[in-house]
């Protein structure tokens, strides 16, 4: 009898271990299931919610831009103060030039309309007087307006006006190529017209080996 009833109170004492496994296994199982899937659907709302963050910002950026009124001129040429300056939208040439520090005294002035209202990224170069070639664009190549004088069309004297002549007058120079003529104009277009024949050895390539060849076929 002693024997059955220490079995019996074994049997009771493993039941009661089996249950507490079992409930063991339960919450672990419902943690596996229940609990990671939660966290992945936190950490994905959050990276959506990041990213909505994001958007609405660069949207608020802009629009504060826009609001604000601002562009961005480059100016250059026969300027006191060449370079890029920030003005309101609504401004006209006429004051881009007073920001650049105002005319030089061979600025031509009826060549270009200063009036006209600034675009954001426009270029503006201020020619010389005689030279006719003040442009304002915004995706602006070298677009000179040319007389139809023998100045202007790069012979005077037989020499070619650096200043006025395209890229097919300025390969008639002897020494000069297709890609120093595309160089020239380059150069021409972000700063303006040389002011003498010697400023064209500023041009990448053009050293003075090259410029004492060519000098006596230039003029500005």
């Amino acid at each position: 009898m002693d024997k059955l009833k220490e079995f019996g109170q074994k049997v009771v004492e493993y039941e009661h271990i089996f249950k507490i496994l079992a409930v063991i296994i339960f919450v672990i199982t419902a943690f596996l299931l229940f609990g990671p899937k939660g966290n992945n659907e936190t950490i994905t709302l959050d990276k959506e919610n990041a990213s909505k963050n994001e958007v609405i910002s660069k949207e608020e950026e802009n629009e504060k831009r826009g609001a604000s009124g601002k562009v961005y001129v480059d100016i250059s040429g026969e300027v006191k103060k060449p370079g890029v300056y920030e003005v309101s939208s609504d401004s006209r040439i006429f004051e881009v030039i007073e920001k650049a520090g105002g005319l030089t005294g061979k600025a031509d002035t009826g060549a270009i309309n200063q009036a006209e209202l600034v675009k954001d990224g426009q270029k503006i170069v201020i020619s010389r007087k005689g030279d006719n070639r003040n442009v304002s664009g915004s995706n602006m190549a070298d677009t000179s307006s040319r007389s139809t004088g023998a100045s202007h069309n790069g012979t005077a004297q037989g020499k070619i006006n650096i200043n006025s002549a395209d890229v097919n007058e300025l390969q008639k120079i002897h020494g000069v190529g297709p890609a120093t003529a595309e160089k020239i104009i380059k150069f021409r277009s972000s700063n303006g017209n040389f002011r003498v024949i010697e400023d064209l050895k500023k041009v990448n390539g053009i050293g003075n080996k090259t410029f004492e060849k060519i000098k006596d076929y230039i003029t500005v």
